[in-house]
């Protein structure tokens, strides 16, 4: 029989000098190192800390300026909610003679028990996170800092105790050298409060000082935000910057901006990551050539300005004539030989009388280059120098440059990937092209939004997913009141000619003094609103087809019967929506995946005139844009007329600015309801209808 074997003093010593030892490391470590160590111990055992108690200490000062400032911008912790009610016996006294007590009988009902009523319920105030600023420069994407320097632990990323870093330099020099030739202004990006912050810490006379903890994260910040800054303006346009969380960039497929940065910074570029902000379509891309080139022009003084008078057309002659020819050649429209002053080209200060020679002669060389110019700005190409041409050679070159800039600034808001097939309207050109594969396959002329603040064509993008064949017309209201109505007082057979129908639809109760009461009572009265519509026909407003995309401002593409409007050179004259060229070869094309819907199945329903709804194989992107400057891909820079003054407005202002706005009409808005008023009662058509904010 075996017996235990056992070691009675090892285990007891060999303890005590493990125990002894581990004393001596804890009494050596830091406080810094013992919180560690003890956030270590609690996330062993299963425990943890916030990480901002637990990382706290560890921060070095620039970090825990960072985060100091950043956790003052979270809203505060919840309240507790007040607890249950609690009943609260009967009080007892307590100095009462228990023998003098009157018996109470057994089955008389206990005392009422006092109950505290809760609190009334208070509506939670919103937190509105204070504003971020470094001295009196407003930190204008506080959001996007936020999550990125909690990303990092609060470490800055542009310095170190020591000072700037250098990467921190290459920012600045990137964004100083690309803003300008994206269309986009440096002084926006605080380069100028940055430049006075890196003052503050050089060090002076020559020798060397510790760097202030507060001015390092303020230039940290800075850094930063300049760098969130310039790429919410070069990659999403007009964008606020608060907004952009993690879930806008995924929702909208854009590339994070914080992820951005974070992979810069790790993989030490940079440069190239300010450089890859911008887009790189090709017609962005040439946008940016050809600012280059009139910014030059502008540098040299820009072009002459062609006196008024009379038309000049082929056989003309005079001085007018001579600045005509440097106009065109200052524009490229003309590629003739220059004179040998080619600084007369341009309204330079000095500069030597213009020849009178031959290219004081209205040739054919120069009637072609006028002809040239016409198409390139959408005006009638006729050859002639007439008030609408002059108007368009004299607007100048800083003009055509903001005219740039701007439509640069609408590239930047569309997505990176327009979609395989597309449409795209283009409202100052009135025309629409259907794109597939980067290449148009259909195009035509379109009637858009009159040139007024309450009709002017929105522009937004949105997925077509319906057309309608023969539709029914459910005027607007504010068309109703202000045109149908009085037309049909003057004419009351006009709704019957144009197949109108008129009904009331009941819309709610309203309390009306009862006349048969004496004592002031009031009835209930039922209220009723008018809608018209029009039917099917050749008459109808929406013509045969309809396509739909739903959007917010009701506007969509439809036929129509005054087909005589397309043989115009400006073609505004919608309430907003957006009457077509071709409705059934573009009805044709969007249901070519459709085997019922041939073109003769498309005629023959129209030929019934019965409205019928068909849905699209598969939704496609429509995109409404206003571009008043674009190159053609045989490299032709084009021009429009700003129909809706949007090119004055200019890129909005940074806050803090001292550059006033430009004082001009607003940007139409979406029309709002005006209130109802009740035309005459008219006969009621049987059939329902329903309303509708078609325009």
């Amino acid at each position: 029989m075996l017996g235990r074997r056992s070691v009675p003093c090892e285990t007891p010593k060999s303890t005590y000098v493990q125990r002894c030892r581990h004393s001596q490391v804890v009494a050596g470590l830091r406080v810094p190192q013992l919180v560690l160590l003890l956030f270590a111990v609690l996330v062993a055992s299963g425990l943890s800390l916030p990480l901002s108690v637990a990382a706290q200490p560890a921060l070095d000062p620039v970090a825990e300026r960072i985060r100091l400032q950043l956790e003052a911008r979270k809203p505060p912790p919840e309240p507790i909610l007040p607890a249950t009610p609690v009943e609260t016996p009967a009080p007892v006294d307590a100095n009462a003679d228990p023998a003098n007590d009157t018996e109470t009988p057994t089955d008389a009902p206990p005392p009422p028990a006092v109950v505290t009523p809760p609190p009334p319920p208070q509506k939670p105030v919103k937190f509105i996170p204070p504003k971020l600023y470094v001295g009196k420069e407003l930190l204008r994407a506080a959001a996007l800092l936020t999550r990125f320097y909690e990303g990092r632990m609060y470490q800055p990323a542009w310095t170190n105790t020591s000072g700037l870093l250098p990467h921190a330099e290459t920012l600045l020099t990137t964004i100083q050298e690309e803003a300008g030739r994206e269309g986009l202004r440096a002084s926006d990006y605080h380069l100028a409060k940055i430049k006075a912050v890196i003052a503050d810490l050089r060090p002076e006379h020559g020798g060397q000082r510790t760097a202030d903890a507060n001015l390092l994260a303020d230039l940290d910040f800075l850094l930063t935000d300049a760098f969130f800054l310039y790429g919410v303006d070069a990659t999403l346009g007009e964008v606020n910057p608060e907004l952009l969380d993690e879930k806008w960039f995924t929702k909208n497929d854009e590339t994070d901006l914080v992820a951005r940065l974070h992979t810069a910074l790790t993989s030490n570029q940079i440069s190239d990551a300010v450089r890859n902000l911008p887009p790189k379509q090709p017609g962005y891309l040439r946008l940016r050539d050809a600012l280059a080139q009139h910014r030059d022009i502008v540098a040299r003084g820009g072009w002459a300005t062609i006196p008024g008078g009379p038309a000049l057309a082929l056989g003309s002659t005079g001085e007018r004539v001579a600045k005509l020819r440097a106009r065109l050649i200052a524009s490229g429209d003309l590629r003739s030989a220059a004179t040998d002053n080619p600084d007369s080209l341009f309204d330079t200060p000095g500069k030597r009388p213009l020849p009178r020679l031959g290219e004081a002669s209205f040739d054919q060389e120069l009637e072609q280059a006028v002809q040239k110019f016409q198409s390139r700005h959408g005006l009638s190409v006729s050859g002639t120098v007439n008030g609408e041409t002059l108007a368009a050679l004299n607007i100048s070159a800083e003009t055509r440059v903001r005219q740039i800039v701007m439509n640069m600034q609408r590239w930047r808001s569309l997505p990176q990937d327009l979609g395989r097939r597309y449409i795209a309207v283009n409202v100052p050109n009135f025309t629409l092209e259907v794109v597939e594969n980067e290449r148009p396959v259909m195009d035509m002329k379109v009637v858009v939004g009159k040139m007024m603040q309450e009709n002017a064509t929105p522009t937004f993008s949105a997925k077509m997913t319906y057309v309608v064949l023969n539709p029914y017309w459910y005027v607007p209201k504010t068309i109703a009141e202000k045109e149908l109505w009085p037309l049909h007082q003057r004419n009351p057979s006009y709704f019957g000619r144009n197949n109108f129908d008129v009904r009331r639809i009941p819309i709610g109760y309203k309390q009306v003094p009862d006349p048969a009461a004496a004592d002031g009572t009031t009835k209930s009265i039922r209220v009723y609103d008018y809608v018209i519509r029009q039917g099917p026909g050749p008459k109808n407003a929406l013509g045969r087809v309809k396509f739909m995309f739903p959007n917010p401002h009701s506007v969509y593409l439809h036929d129509t019967p005054a087909k005589n409007l397309f043989n115009r050179t400006v073609r505004a004259f919608s309430h907003g929506c957006i009457r077509i060229e071709k409705p059934i070869e573009l009805a044709e094309y969007l249901l070519r995946d459709t085997p019922k819907w041939t073109r003769k199945a498309i005629d023959a329903t129209l030929r019934r005139e019965k409205e019928q709804t068909v849905y699209l194989p598969e939704p496609l992107p429509v995109y409404i844009q206003y571009w008043t400057a674009w190159i053609e891909d045989d490299g032709e820079l084009q021009f429009r007329n700003d129909i809706y003054r949007y090119d004055r407005i200019g890129p909005a202002l940074r806050s803090g600015s001292k550059t006033k706005p430009v004082s001009i009409r607003p940007r139409p808005k979406a029309r709002k309801r005006v209130p109802r008023i009740e035309p005459p009662v008219q006969p009621a058509p049987p059939g329902p209808v329903q309303a509708s904010a078609d325009r």
